[in-house]
């Protein structure tokens, strides 16, 4: 009786999913993301830029093709625009349901089938998921539908004694399934799994099995030979991705995405707004009740029928809920993700399919039933269905925080900046992620990317048109600045705001003020400091250091890159940053770029100001940009350009989380606690200092707190020695500054004397009447050259009367090999570093190379009058 009802209500659930997935496709779902529009820049290529890539696009982290090669020929037929993508991703799903449909039935016959393959199509039809990823332009859209195809084929073909025509069909789709998305390299392993159940199941006709399998097989395997010698070729490009969202230990644990991953059946989805509802589940209730008992039902029906190919459809269905594996892995990745658990479909729908009809079976046992009720409960299943699903996608799809995380906000800046003029403009954009595909699939005027942590000024004689989307807001101090350039004319978002911020100034415009106890004049070949501006930051936090830097001539390196660093007064490096930079060699002369770099104050830093230094480094070529004097002459590669004042943390910080090796916690003095010590360098060489750290805590006392002084005492099993006996707690916060319960990190500097004896010591701290071990450090000989090297230049300039270049060597045989031999005059207190440049006839730094000597390995400190250091 089924049978004359099933090809209407089939035409029926495709009509349903038919309206569902094209009804308001130009408006709904905002857009495009970032991954929408970069999957229109590469079909554009393919369409109209003669790319041919195949078989991964590996721009974008590496994206497999199949999706794009469909695409590219339709967008000169329906329109360069991602609404080209969004019908392509429709249709697929729409042929992805047909075929689900249509699988249901090759798999059981008669009128279960039926059943079964209405209750998939159903099902498959108002899924949120589905419905999501049949609305965007997601080239995992088309995995579902090659598997499909691939199972309705092979089924077809293991049915027929002369199928072969549709295993060799089936084989394609199935090997063209891996050109789809990374989750469907299980695809073939489930494949044979299935195959091998299918022998064992009909063992009396394996001959025939394994003819049938060698056909698909082969065709499986030539199509997807391709991909395979790529992914040996190209491990890194192929296996890329997956290496980044399954790094471990940066998210959750493999156990704890298994449970999510349980749990997103039908009780806790994908948290992700830009993918779901979030925390909705896979299935609705009712659908997750049908799924549990699909799968006892399938696993009954695995070792109660008789009949080979049934078995092995249950066998197969029962394997699709592992086909979530690729998000199991991905404990990076936001787990649990519905996208990279599509690999399940449609098979998973047809274990809800197989609870269904189980259930109509029992209830038809139980109570009669005519076939033209089961249509009609099924038809008002169906409307409600179609009904709810609309609702809540469409519901989803207004929200306004959606329509910011969907990057609709830089789609509506970069279609507002085609209707701008930019004549005698700049325009600057900024973006979580510079040259993002949003805008670069629109038309604009040359854009300056802008970063969450770059600015611009214009160069005089240009206006600057500045635009920031909801998801890069300028921070408050720059939002200041540009405020009096603000534009308010323009396009809104669903939340009633503006959907962007943008302005307009003219390159004069004043720079806000800086620090007025900055006076440094830091000078490079290409920048010169403008202004530095005052950070406060609280002891144990983060802040941002932001530096103005006026262009004065266009840098040659394309990622000319800021560095940060924060000094304590005895050269203790506090913290250090740097942001990525791209496109410097761009840059225009008279132009001013501020740079915000993070910076990190570590718990326990006393109170006070320390000094902010910074330097310029071509990233690529590790080239970093000397200073100049006011005489040209170099200055260095790190220049004082600030200061940041540390405030009391408003939380003393917890000792148990400051790096401490050696733990203590001993009272030395009234009020006076030391925790610690960090760990000791593991070796030192005579001459060489060291700087360690200590940990104090101001505890509870009635007296007033003292200074304290802190001698250290190195020991051997021959002689000890004090080193030092500085009063080491009282150079920025002494500690009858202290308030109970504030925690102090203090620099202890251990120096070796130069006529050290080498050998293994203990190095001890004295406070008042306690003395307590630091820790152990070996002392290593320094071996040292008297006798004059070999060299082929002598060339006797002495620096500053405390070094002498007394030769070179210059070896050209393999590129450039420079051999220097240097002695010292006197005894070196300080470190310096090696200036190396090569320079063209115009004088023009071609490569350089700055360093300590010897590699950074034997610093100036250590010398000793007399000796000579070959240094290469």
């Amino acid at each position: 009786m089924m049978r004359r009802y099933y090809l209407p209500l089939t035409v029926l659930i495709l009509v349903s999913a038919a309206v569902l997935r094209f009804w308001q496709l130009h408006s709904y779902p905002p857009g495009p993301h970032y991954d929408e529009a970069a999957n229109l820049l590469i079909a554009r290529s393919i369409a109209f830029g003669g790319a041919r890539f195949f078989p991964i696009v590996e721009a974008y982290q590496g994206r497999e093709v199949l999706y794009y090669y469909l695409i590219a020929p339709l967008l000169t037929l329906f329109g360069d625009r991602m609404f080209t993508l969004h019908l392509v991703s429709a249709f697929a799903n729409l042929i992805t349901i047909a075929a689900a449909i249509r699988l249901a039935r090759e798999l059981f016959r008669g009128e279960r089938g039926m059943i079964i393959a209405l209750v998939v199509g159903l099902v498959a039809t108002v899924s949120f998921p589905q419905l999501f990823i049949a609305r965007q332009a997601f080239r995992a859209v088309t995995l579902p539908m090659m598997q499909a195809v691939a199972l309705c084929c092979l089924w077809r073909g293991l049915r027929s004694r002369k199928g072969w025509l549709w295993l060799v069909v089936a084989g394609v789709f199935a090997g063209g399934a891996l050109y789809t998305y990374m989750a469907s390299r299980l695809f073939p392993l489930w494949l044979a799994l299935a195959g091998l159940a299918l022998l064992v199941f009909d063992r009396h006709n394996w001959q025939r099995r394994l003819r049938q399998g060698l056909i698909f097989f082969a065709s499986l395997v030539v199509v997807a030979a391709p991909i395979v010698i790529y992914a040996l070729q190209k491990p890194d490009i192929f296996w890329g991705r997956l290496g980044e969202v399954t790094l471990p230990g940066q998210s959750i644990t493999l156990g704890e995405s298994l449970v999510l991953h349980l749990r997103m059946f039908f009780i806790t989805g994908d948290p992700y707004l830009r993918y779901n509802i979030p925390g909705r589940p896979y299935f609705t209730w009712p659908e997750g009740v049908l799924l549990v008992a699909g799968l006892s039902v399938a696993i009954w029906r695995l070792f109660s029928t008789r009949r080979p190919l049934e078995r092995t459809a249950y066998f197969l269905a029962l394997l699709s809920p592992l086909m979530v594996i690729p998000s199991v892995v991905s404990v990076s990745g936001l787990p649990p993700s519905h996208m990279r658990s599509i690999a399940m479909t449609p098979l998973i729908f047809v274990l809800v399919g197989v609870g269904a009809e189980a259930a109509l079976s029992t209830l038809r046992r139980v109570v009669s039933l005519s076939s033209r009720v089961v249509v009609v409960g099924f038809l008002a299943v169906l409307a409600v269905s179609v009904v709810l699903a609309g609702q809540t996608y469409f519901t989803w799809a207004e929200r306004a925080d959606l329509f910011y995380e969907t990057d609709a906000d830089l789609a509506a800046a970069a279609r507002w900046l085609q209707t701008q003029s930019t004549e005698n403009t700049r325009v600057y954009l900024a973006a979580r992620d510079r040259t993002h595909p949003t805008v670069l699939i629109e038309q604009t005027s040359p854009i300056i990317w802008l970063g969450t942590d770059t600015l611009y000024r214009a160069p005089e004689g240009m206006n600057g048109l500045y635009i920031f989307p909801r998801s890069a807001p300028p921070p408050a101090d720059w939002s200041t600045w540009l405020e009096a350039g603000r534009i308010t004319d323009l396009p809104l978002g669903p939340d009633g705001r503006t959907a962007f911020e943008a302005f307009r100034l003219p390159g004069d415009t004043p720079l806000p003020a800086g620090d007025p106890d900055v006076t440094a004049d830091a000078r490079n070949p290409w920048l010169s400091l403008a202004a530095a501006y005052p950070v406060a930051v609280e002891s144990g936090s983060d802040a941002e250091f932001v530096a103005a830097w006026r262009i004065d001539r266009t840098p040659d390196a394309p990622d000319l890159t800021p560095l940060v660093q924060v000094d304590t007064p005895q050269g203790v490096v506090l913290s250090r940053g740097d942001i990525y930079m791209t496109d410097t060699n761009l840059w225009e002369q008279g132009a001013v770029v501020f740079v915000r770099i993070p910076i990190h104050i570590p718990a326990g830093t006393p109170p006070g100001r320390y000094t902010v230094r910074m330097a310029w480094v071509a990233r690529a070529a590790d080239a970093y940009a000397p200073y100049l004097r006011d005489t040209g002459e170099q200055a260095g590669i790190w220049a004082v350009t600030g200061q940041v004042q540390v405030l009391p943390a408003s939380e003393p910080a917890n000792p148990d989380e400051l790096p401490i090796t050696n733990r203590l916690d001993l009272e030395v003095a009234p009020g006076v606690r030391l925790l610690g010590f960090a760990a000791l360098p593991a070796t030192l060489r005579p001459g060489e200092a060291a700087l360690f750290a200590s940990y104090w805590q101001a505890s509870s006392t009635d007296e007033p707190r003292s200074d304290i002084a802190v001698g250290l005492l190195l020991q051997s099993t021959e002689n000890e020695e004090y080193l030092a006996s500085p009063a080491v707690l009282d150079e920025l916060y002494p500690p009858t500054e202290w308030q109970d319960g504030d925690v102090v990190t203090a620099y202890l500097r251990l120096e070796i004397a130069r006529d050290q004896a080498a050998g293994d010591y203990q190095l001890f701290a004295v406070v008042g009447e306690s003395r307590v071990l630091i820790g152990s450090v070996r002392v290593e000989g320094v071996s040292r050259l008297y006798d004059m090297p070999a060299f082929d230049t002598f060339s006797g300039v002495d620096f500053g009367g405390m070094i002498r270049l007394v030769g070179y060597s210059i070896d050209l045989e393999d590129g450039l090999r420079l051999r220097l031999v240097w002695q010292p005059l006197e005894i070196i207190e300080q470190d310096y570093a090696v200036f190396v440049h090569l320079l063209d006839a115009n004088n023009t730094i071609v490569t350089q190379q700055d360093a300590m000597p010897v590699g950074n390995t034997y610093p100036t400190s250590l010398w000793q009058p007399g000796e000579f250091i070959i240094d290469e």
